[in-house]
């Protein structure tokens, strides 16, 4: 019996999602059939996260703390971290700056209470899936403004110019960089705001990556003041809880108040137990965070040699985070096509460079165990090499 196509909103056929997860399927049935698959293309760390946050979890859990609670996200988390940021920043951050939400959801829910559809939205790319997603399904006309290897993928005053030029009504930034892990300097992020307040322009900042940079001193969009500026972070990836979905922003009280409303008419709130959990982290945030540091930044700088060593590959060593974006542009060869065989003939899982606007690279993560990580790189030079001999 045939049917009739089934007809979806305008949203719904917009909907692009992230390629990684596409790809982490495609990986699991072939583990499902039997086969080992190194897992190189989701930040997925697999260190074992504090364990005071395990046991509050699981403490609040046997408290049975499975309601409802504050949309907002929980008061003393909140408060909590008010706290820390504060005195961090000296910003004067209150717990009505800050909303916990998922850092993902975020990214949406932000720019859906401030964009109207075909409103135009500047990145700087490569960028996170997510704004590409998120932009797409609201209905925004984006605005790419490609950084190049050559520099380093650095942002410029230049490279701001040009996302101005387009008069958006909001910016993307994400220092430290998925997929480069480029950390930009107090200069350029100054720069942008300074711009952004010519501009009447709004400026979303994604600092997920903040307490992961090892080779620059990270400044923060926290040290400035602009009521337009919206902070996005996570305590995701510093802590090892990727499915715990907590993270946060950081904006003025009127902002918070609107993303509290979306919060509360997407999913109500986030679980007790999850927050209480990463309460019990906060006051080691830093000193966990810079045994992270230590780790990536030792295993980057020995996969980054390794990628340079070979003739037909090269990369940029990041700043901070846990991903190399690798240029695999001589081998002549569109990125997702070498994903898909490079999966199916190696068992190697990674990311396609056009997934975050970029063609012609592919993003490792080196989240796994380190000798996982190492094989799985040696099998991405060694099919490098022999698509190389192709040619």
């Amino acid at each position: 019996m045939q049917s009739n196509n089934i007809k979806f909103s305008q949203r719904g056929e917009a909907l692009i999602g992230q390629k990684m997860f596409a790809i982490l399927d495609h990986a699991k049935k072939l583990e499902s059939e039997g086969c080992k698959v190194i897992h190189l293309e989701l930040g997925d760390p697999i260190l074992y996260p504090p364990g005071r946050i395990v046991n509050e979890t699981v403490m609040s859990l046997l408290n049975s703390d499975v309601g409802y609670t504050s949309s907002s996200g929980l008061y003393e988390l909140r408060n909590d971290l008010s706290f820390y940021l504060n005195n961090k920043y000296a910003n004067n951050i209150t717990i009505n700056n800050i909303i916990i939400s998922v850092a993902n959801m975020l990214i949406y829910q932000t720019l859906d209470i401030i964009c109207n559809e075909k409103d135009i939205i500047s990145l700087f790319t490569p960028a996170f899936p997510t704004y590409f997603a998120s932009s797409k399904y609201i209905g925004l006309d984006i605005k790419e403004v490609p950084l190049v290897i050559e520099d380093g993928f650095e942002l410029t005053k230049q490279y701001i110019d040009k996302a101005f030029s387009f008069k958006p009504k909001v910016i993307i930034v994400n220092s430290g960089n998925n997929p480069t892990g480029v950390v930009y300097s107090e200069e350029i992020l100054s720069y942008l705001l300074e711009q952004a307040s010519v501009n009447n322009c709004w400026i979303i900042s994604d600092e997920t990556y903040s307490m992961l940079s090892f080779e620059k001193e990270y400044f923060s969009c926290l040290n400035l003041k602009y009521r337009k500026l919206i902070v996005i972070s996570s305590f995701s990836k510093v802590f090892n809880l990727p499915g715990y979905r907590v993270g946060y922003a950081v904006a003025d009280p009127d902002v918070c108040d609107k993303l509290s409303l979306s919060s509360s008419t997407l999913y109500s709130c986030l679980p007790i137990f999850t927050q209480k959990g990463i309460k019990k982290g906060i006051p080691i945030l830093d000193e966990f965070s810079d045994d992270r540091k230590k780790h990536y930044d030792s295993l980057s700088h020995e996969c980054v040699g390794l990628i340079n060593k070979c003739k037909f590959i090269r990369c940029i060593q990041p700043d901070s985070a846990f991903y190399i974006f690798i240029d695999i542009g001589e081998l002549n060869i569109k990125d997702e096509e070498f994903c898909i065989e490079l999966l199916k003939k190696y068992y190697v899982a990674v990311t396609p460079g056009s997934s975050f606007g970029y063609k012609g690279f592919i993003r490792i993560s080196i989240t796994g165990e380190k000798k996982d990580v190492k094989v799985g790189l040696s099998k991405i030079i060694e099919f490098s090499e022999d698509i190389a001999g192709r040619l």
